[in-house]
């Protein structure tokens, strides 16, 4: 028994309260669908009235959904219902399908589907109409595009810049008038703004509550429906501002006006969408003032409208689309040591959504950076230097990768030591958020401990460093709203007889992992990417964690890697690494040394 055969005997069989007719459909008609390999019709009552839907299962059912199409059209234009008739009744991305009883899978579905196509004959002004407006929109617009990047919090109808692509002149750049593209049309679209042809857009913002049904394939609007649609749903105010507009047309928009509206689709969503105005001959001229008059108030008689779809590109927008915290988006931070640590750190910070990331590192990148980098090999020598191959700074190449890949962020790159940009104030700590250390060595990241304690308002520092051979990783979290636990903490011996070490190793002290592959200058702590990176990734989620009030105080997180590369070189753990995870975390800030010099003064917030 085939599946078709073990489908439909399984419906005839349990299906008789949903399912009162089933019928095979001939492979040969099957080329009307989508992608299956079997289809079969059944009747079905739906309100009350008869109705017939066709059942098709893919080549890999049961693994994946059946697909039900209203392939007779007998529900019209409904949301959910797109124009061959299929029916999009799941997002199936967290769907566990039972592939044991793919009839039961099939009357699982049904029910979805009946409910999808009752309550869009029932709701008349149905929401889901605006949830899905942009997909429905898109479809309608015969590949016209426009990349965005607008304020849709602001209410207010105004002039944006439009920019054409010279290519296709059915693509388009659409920002506010203040914002510079140039930047980020290089970065994107690889062109100059100056080779893009630049024309008027409109942005309109509706009034919240408004509805429109979104057109069908084939059945675009008139203009007279759009004008009037259009001055309907926006508010005194905003119309008052818009018929100024028109009275101003430029000349550039002889022939062509551009249209970004926003529809609510609640107090917090909007659907962008776009329409081209088209008057070929013109617009018509009133003789007796001889003033063009903008077909909004005087409609030539020739028009043709063109819809495009939107493709937003605020960083607002992306983080939230993609599960992103916009909290980040006016925050400022300062990355100390742009190493392996420290350039996954400012990379992620930049994916956070950070307004400006600030790099300090005085090294060059070098061949033997790049299987623990984030940059690579491309990224070694200045390409600006053509003639005289010159070496990058880390923080330099970084800058420009980081503005290459997330260009909403700031990047400044100070390609200094520390102790230089602390002597000659170089940053503003007042307007720093957080400040993130990665520079693995005890001796600069004390002075940097120092440094920020003297402050009077300090940002949170985040320390991080690995242990030789991937056996762990540690970050510490400092100046949490306390002065109480800092860097130089970690810092002392533990009896008169012991020199001082770090109190959070997971090494035996008195042991030395520096290599080297050519002498002098060539020294390295072993370790791979997979534990640098490991150790960056807990640094920006304890940078999460801080700043959503999750992490109090002060306290250090460890992790433990693989013991066995470690103990294969014949080294010795310290008794730190024969703790469990759970007693790490207990013991988490058991590091605080009452007698600190830098902390232990008299406790203050910060």
């Amino acid at each position: 028994m085939n599946i078709l055969e073990q489908t439909v005997e399984y419906i005839k069989k349990y299906g008789q309260p949903i399912v009162e007719e089933v019928t095979q459909i001939p492979e040969g008609a099957l080329n009307q669908y989508r992608n299956i390999k079997f289809a079969f019709r059944i009747q079905i009552e739906i309100l009350e009235g008869p109705a017939t839907l066709v059942v098709g299962l893919p080549f890999d059912f049961p693994s994946s959904l059946p697909h039900f199409y209203d392939s007779q059209h007998q529900f019209g234009f409904m949301p959910h219902l797109e124009d061959d008739g299929f029916i999009c009744f799941t997002r199936n991305e967290n769907l566990v399908i039972d592939e044991r009883y793919p009839g039961r899978v099939v009357l699982n579905c049904l029910e979805k589907v009946i409910s999808v196509l009752e309550s869009g004959e029932t709701e008349s002004e149905n929401h889901d109409f605006l949830e899905e407006f942009e997909v429905y929109w898109a479809k309608v617009c015969n590949f016209r595009e426009a990349h965005t990047i607008i304020n849709e919090k602001s209410e207010v109808v105004r002039e944006l810049d439009l920019y054409l692509m010279p290519k296709d002149e059915i693509t388009y750049f659409i920002c506010e008038k203040k914002y510079n593209p140039e930047h980020y049309i290089q970065n994107v679209f690889h062109l100059n703004s100056g080779e893009l042809i630049k024309r008027r857009c409109i942005y309109i913002p509706l009034e919240y509550g408004t509805f429109i049904t979104p057109p069908k394939r084939g059945q675009f609007w008139s203009f007279k429906d759009s004008k009037d649609f259009i001055l309907k749903n926006i508010n005194p105010e905003n119309k008052e501002i818009l018929l100024k507009l028109f009275g101003r047309t430029p000349k550039s928009n002889s022939q062509y006006d551009y249209f970004c509206l926003g529809l609510p689709i609640d107090k917090e969503k909007k659907a962008l969408f776009g329409i081209t105005i088209n008057y070929p001959d013109g617009m018509v001229v009133n003789r007796k003032v001889k003033i063009s008059l903008h077909p909004f108030v005087q409609c030539p008689a020739k028009i043709d409208l063109f819809p495009f779809s939107i493709s937003r590109h605020q960083k607002e927008f992306l983080l939230t689309r993609t599960g992103g915290d916009s909290g980040f988006t006016k925050k400022n931070a300062v990355v100390v040591g742009v190493g392996s640590i420290g350039s996954v750190v400012a990379m992620g910070l930049a994916k956070a959504g950070f307004h400006t990331i600030t790099l300090i590192d005085h090294d060059l990148l070098d061949i033997e950076n790049i299987y623990r980098h984030e940059l690579g090999v491309d990224q070694i020598f200045d390409s600006s230097e053509v003639e005289n191959l010159k070496p990058q700074r880390k923080v330099e190449a970084l800058k420009k990768e980081i503005q290459r890949k997330y260009p909403f962020s700031q990047v400044e790159a100070i390609p200094q030591k520390i102790n230089k940009v602390f002597a000659e104030n170089l940053i503003d700590w007042n307007t720093v958020d957080y400040v993130i250390a990665c520079v693995g060595s005890p001796n600069v990241e004390m002075s940097i401990n120092r440094y920020m304690h003297k402050l009077i308002s300090a940002p949170p520092v985040i320390y991080s460093w690995v242990e030789p051979f991937g056996i762990g990783g540690h970050v510490l979290i400092t100046l949490n709203k306390e002065k109480k636990g800092c860097y130089q903490c970690l810092f002392r011996p533990l009896s008169e007889e012991e020199p001082i070490r770090n109190l959070s190793s997971f090494v035996k002290p008195g042991q030395s992992f520096t290599k080297s592959l050519g002498g002098c200058g060539t020294y390295f702590t072993p370790y791979s990417f997979l534990d640098s990176e490991e150790t960056a990734n807990k640094v920006l989620r304890a940078l999460y964690q801080v700043s959503r009030g999750q992490i109090y105080g002060n306290p250090i997180f460890s992790w433990k890697g693989d013991s066995v590369p470690f103990l294969e070189q014949g080294f010795q753990f310290s008794s730190r690494y024969e703790m469990s995870e759970e007693k790490l975390i207990a013991n988490s800030i058991l590091y605080h040394d009452p007698n600190c010099p830098v902390c232990s003064k008299k406790e203050s917030l910060i």
